[in-house]
């Protein structure tokens, strides 16, 4: 007997998304090439896909039947990410352009903004991660001159680090000598936060913090603190939560194609693309860090 698969649509904001999932759906169980029901009930399902950050903070806790989450955006996916049962896939390998461009974007606006204030043009990118995302952004800002400086948990191939034009940095050493950092990487429960007022304090005057990997990685109070009593003058900005999903639903069949390759893999034990691994980067200074099995290790990014 044919083992069925329950697909959730967890309220997906996207009609555009949920109607090429449905008709992909119903054309592959059509053609005997998978067995899946579509249903609107989170309990019970066995997998669940949704393209909503905002949903997951709802969900809170995912029930425990729920054995494969997949985010159509490049989120991480914060329910129950101690859960080593769970599989969580992400699409940001599908979906880098519309961050990317957005950070590039913030790039050229606060070149333009230096240049016009002190006639001095940015240097150096510091990326803090350096995955599908951080890995596609070093390449837009390498071909605009920028020096880019990469902080990451892995080793990424020396073959990634060439065709940006990027160094590896610490991150302590990437936040004082870069004049825009980058984050973008995956929250979880070492980085919440992950830039504290230890690290925020590093920064230069004026310098400025583009997070991409959602509230919880930064230390908003300390940024204020900082701003208040020390004339620090960081500028920090927030990318738009929803931009990854967004950009999903301009390409729903590609979307779809996605998340049905990856339903497939997981249906017969093989790994879906862009796994987001219960790995995150360590608090500044944790040797716990460095003897555990998050030690860094060699990545093909």
């Amino acid at each position: 007997m044919t083992r069925r698969h329950i697909i959730t649509l967890a309220l997906p904001r996207r009609p555009a998304i949920r109607s090429a999932l449905e008709n992909a759906l119903q054309i592959a169980s059509n053609l005997d090439l998978g067995n899946y029901e579509l249903t609107d009930r989170i309990g019970g399902a066995e997998v669940l896909v949704t393209d909503s950050e905002t949903h997951l903070h709802e969900i809170g806790q995912l029930p425990e039947t729920v054995r494969f989450l997949q985010l159509i955006d490049c989120g991480s996916g914060a329910p129950n990410m101690s859960d080593e049962n769970l599989t969580v896939a992400n699409a940001s390998s599908l979906l880098v352009d519309d961050p990317a461009d957005w950070a590039v974007d913030q790039w050229r606006e606060i070149e333009r903004r230096s240049s016009d204030r002190s006639r001095t043009r940015l240097r150096v990118a510091g990326i803090v991660g350096f995955g599908s995302l951080g890995n596609e952004l070093g390449k837009r800002l390498n071909e605009l001159g920028a020096k880019i400086w990469v902080n990451d948990i892995r080793t990424p191939t020396q073959q990634s680090f060439q065709r940006v034009g990027a160094r590896r940095s610490s991150l302590d050493m990437l936040m004082s000598r870069s004049d825009v950092v980058f984050i973008a990487v995956h929250h979880g429960p070492t980085s919440d936060p992950l830039l504290s007022h230890r690290e925020l304090r590093l920064v230069d005057v004026g310098a400025t913090v583009i997070n991409m990997s959602g509230g919880k990685v930064v230390d908003h109070h300390a940024i204020e603190m900082l701003n208040g009593s020390q004339d620090r003058d960081i500028d920090y900005r927030e990318m738009p939560s929803d931009l990854g999903s967004a950009s999903a639903s301009r390409r729903p069949q590609a979307a779809t194609s996605w998340v049905l390759d990856n339903l497939g893999n997981w249906a017969i034990n093989r790994q879906p693309r862009c796994i987001v691994e219960h790995v995150t980067f360590p608090s500044a200074g944790d040797p716990a860090f460095w003897a555990s099995r998050m030690h860094p290790r060699q990545t093909p990014v």
